[in-house]
């Protein structure tokens, strides 16, 4: 029986020590023609929150340029989070 509570403990922790990891996180930006979110499972050391702030801003002016071509074009690339 004792073996049973401790294997339980270890499977307690294990399942609360994955959901921590992948605690999903977003941004939203409003361009008042459109609408962006971007999510992320990437803890804040990988892409800080400006990072994913501004990545929602870019994506909602992209969306936000008209397709004709006749608007501003605001051409952004987003960098990769820099490898350790």
């Amino acid at each position: 029986m004792k073996t049973a509570h401790i294997a339980l403990a270890c499977a307690s922790l294990l399942a609360l020590g994955l959901s921590a990891c992948s605690k999903e996180r977003k941004a939203e930006a409003d361009t008042g023609t459109a609408k962006a979110t971007v999510t992320t499972d990437a803890p804040p050391a990988a892409v800080p929150d400006a990072q994913l702030q501004q990545q929602a801003q870019q994506a909602a002016t992209a969306s936000s340029t008209p397709v004709d071509g006749s608007g501003p074009v605001a051409t952004t690339t987003a960098a990769a989070p820099p490898k350790k």
